[in-house]
């Protein structure tokens, strides 16, 4: 029996995030978080446009984002906010799917350490493709079926994360 797996999209109003939403959003039910309430208001607004039936709702804590997302993809822009957010979940990420999105051109540090709990799984995102890196199975095949419906190629990248 296969369920929706809930989406919570953590810096849903950056460019990446928004991305995301736009193209999973009729596969999974979404919850979008950003500092932002401008941004975030506009994210739903355009998912709901774009994907009439898509379950979209949007939360203003990433704690409570987190509590109830089946898979977390952190998608904000700057690493600060990346590790802000990693501080806030860990507590409730305990054996959940955690992506971190990376831009490839940057050198990111990766939020595994703030996140040891969870499978977690990072991603280095550029135009046509993403190299996908972590070490649980179910949730790299969840990650490449995201990034795929993003239209980008995974590759992956074995890992002892």
């Amino acid at each position: 029996m296969q369920y929706n797996l809930t989406v919570a999209i953590l810096g849903a109003g950056s460019e990446v995030g928004q991305l995301i939403a736009q193209k999973i959003a009729l596969k999974y039910p979404l919850l979008l978080m950003d500092n932002s309430e401008e941004k975030l208001n506009q994210v739903k607004e355009l998912v709901v446009k774009n994907h009439p039936t898509a379950q979209v709702e949007m939360v203003v804590c990433s704690k409570d984002a987190s509590w109830e997302g089946d898979i977390i993809i952190i998608a904000a822009d700057q690493i600060g906010e990346q590790e802000a957010i990693a501080t806030k979940i860990n507590e409730v990420t305990t054996c959940k799917t955690v992506i971190q999105i990376k831009q490839a051109s940057s050198d990111t540090v990766t939020l595994q350490n703030i996140l040891p709990y969870s499978k977690f799984i990072s991603v280095d995102w550029a135009i046509t493709a993403a190299i996908v890196e972590g070490n649980d199975e179910s949730s790299l095949s969840i990650t490449g079926e995201i990034v795929q419906l993003c239209g980008l190629k995974p590759i992956f990248k074995k890992s002892l994360i």
